[in-house]
């Protein structure tokens, strides 16, 4: 691993000297910081929605960037773009290399081939939260990814519309650890796509974003089939079985995305509401199951040098089609072998009287389904519909979710078990990755500058955490609850981080940069720093 890391420096010095004298074609950036923390945990906003670059495990590190981008071809039809970057720990063997790309447009189309820290469904990761999906959290995913990055006119649509979207296809090649429902070198399928109306200074738009883990290798060497289309749209696969064949084949993550662009002479503005979805009954927002969404506000001030942008988020994740099963299942003292697993209505349907009488006890004869599930609910389900505890960027066939080298690939509000293990020394029931994940909370992001020199950044984030139902019950389908729970009625938590620019004059090559960030609240408290230098030569 560390010659890899050797070669993969030589690669990047040799690219550079390659190119060192077409400055008018080529894009150099270097940066060195040195960083601090304490209490064991790197405050969020020191480490998150930064593409993985700076260290969330390490609390003291000196670090060294370089990044190069050089256009080969830029022509009206076809451009092409090559870029690569390393991160160089002090800790040899944390450094990495970072990107290594080839990216551009092809006639209409944009394209990206290799790991680039770019993401064309985010929007402004350094100032928001972070995009819940798909964001610029964890390090860059080697991937295809073809499509529009931007808005665009096609001429065989009114000129009042535009679209944007794409397709990518990646692979998960981190370690993932040895639990029997790991897996590693698994695929990753994204794909969005998004309207928007051109009525004049404002325009609405309307999106879906998608994301499906499928495919890899079991710790014991079983190879995961592999089924693509009913995977692409999030179908049953008879090629699966099981679970996979009555739900949907591989693991699926979603968010609808609504908003407004609205253009002003003294400012610009987003406004966006999004509403995440882990299966089908979240993806039906308009049936009421779905509470969770993210209300965002960006403000973009013209006129304004001391606040040239700010950042507000009202966020709600805990809801989760709420709390009852996912499934309506034979309850566990009935005497036959089906007892605890799924109840199928197709297997029922049929004899429903008969099954009634002999599960639940009802003498009651001339049954329906709805009036019967309804028993069911009151008997197995405390009251509830099925179809809850949606357990948001983790998975059962998948236990790492969506991670990447530990790190969450949307939300760095969820919090993973590593993670909770440091301020939480309780008993854990590790059934998920994501251990803290039903999250509420409110964001505030603003920068601008101080004065002509020197421009800041801030930002501060508050929630309450209430754990995830995998963690608060013995399991998913279970309703006995585990023993003092830690983040039983929710725990707030506040996330703090100022950031000061100077670039200094005569010298507009060279800028200083420094960082103050501080978390408290219920779960811990950690005041950490970073100090770097950035030098961007041409």
């Amino acid at each position: 691993m560390i010659q890899v890391r050797k070669v993969a420096l030589v690669f990047l010095l040799f690219f550079s000297f390659c190119f060192l004298n077409a400055q008018e074609k080529f894009d150099l950036k270097i940066e060195s910081c040195v960083s601090i923390a304490n209490e064991g945990i790197v405050p969020t906003w020191l480490h998150a929605n930064e593409w993985g670059i700076y260290s969330s495990e390490i609390e003291s590190y000196g670090m060294l960037y370089l990044k190069g981008d050089y256009r080969l071809m830029d022509k009206k039809s076809f451009s092409l773009n090559v870029g690569s970057g390393i991160v160089v720990n002090t800790d040899l063997k944390e450094s990495i290399l970072h990107e290594v790309y080839l990216n551009g447009h092809a006639w209409l189309f944009d394209y990206t081939i290799g790991k680039e820290a770019n993401s064309w469904v985010s929007y402004n990761d350094r100032l928001t939260s972070g995009s819940f999906l798909m964001s610029g959290n964890a390090r860059p995913i080697p991937k295809i990814t073809l499509g529009f990055e931007d808005y665009k006119q096609l001429s065989f649509l009114p000129d009042w519309f535009e679209v944007r979207g794409g397709i990518s296809q990646g692979i998960l090649n981190d370690e993932r650890g040895e639990k029997s429902n790991s897996a590693n070198n698994l695929l990753v399928h994204e794909k969005w796509a998004y309207g928007r109306f051109g009525i004049k200074n404002i325009k609405p738009y309307l999106g879906i974003v998608h994301s499906a883990l499928f495919g890899g290798t079991r710790p014991d060497g079983t190879k995961i089939q592999v089924d693509f289309w009913p995977t692409f749209f999030a179908r049953g696969s008879s090629k699966l079985g099981g679970g996979e064949e009555t739900n949907a084949a591989g693991a699926h993550m979603g968010m609808w995305d609504f908003g407004f662009y609205l253009e002003k002479e003294k400012f610009d503005l987003q406004f966006y509401f999004q509403k995440p979805f882990a299966d089908g009954s979240g993806l039906n927002f308009w049936f009421g199951k779905n509470k969770d969404h993210i209300i965002g506000l960006l403000i973009h001030p013209k006129e304004i040098n001391w606040l040239k942008g700010v950042s507000l988020e009202l966020i709600k994740t805990a809801v989760q089609s709420g709390y009852g099963i996912p499934d309506q299942l034979y309850p566990v003292d009935y005497n036959d072998h089906k007892a605890g697993s799924i109840i199928w209505r197709t297997d029922v349907e049929d004899n429903l009287d008969d099954f009634m009488f002999q599960v639940f006890g009802e003498e009651k004869t001339g049954w329906a389904w709805p009036d019967a599930l309804r028993v069911i609910e009151n008997k197995t389900n405390e009251g509830n519909k099925f179809g809850g505890r949606d357990d948001y960027m983790n998975n059962g066939s998948y236990y790492n979710g969506w991670t990447y080298h530990g790190s969450s690939m949307g939300t760095p509000l969820y919090h993973t078990t590593e993670m909770v293990q440091k301020y939480n020394s309780g008993t854990l029931n590790n059934h998920s990755r994501f251990i803290n994940n039903r999250v509420n909370g409110f964001h505030l992001g603003i920068e601008g500058q101080v004065t002509t020199d020197i421009n800041y950044r801030l930002k501060s984030t508050y929630t309450m955490n209430y754990g995830s139902y995998a963690e608060e019950f013995l399991k998913r389908y279970s309703w006995t609850r585990i023993d003092n729970y830690f983040y039983d009625g929710g725990k707030s938590q506040v996330y703090t981080m100022l950031e000061l620019y100077w670039r200094i004059p005569n010298l507009n090559k060279i800028q200083l940069n420094g960082a103050l960030a501080y978390d408290f609240g219920q779960l811990y408290h950690s005041f950490g720093g970073r100090l770097g230098i950035n030098y961007t030569p041409f």
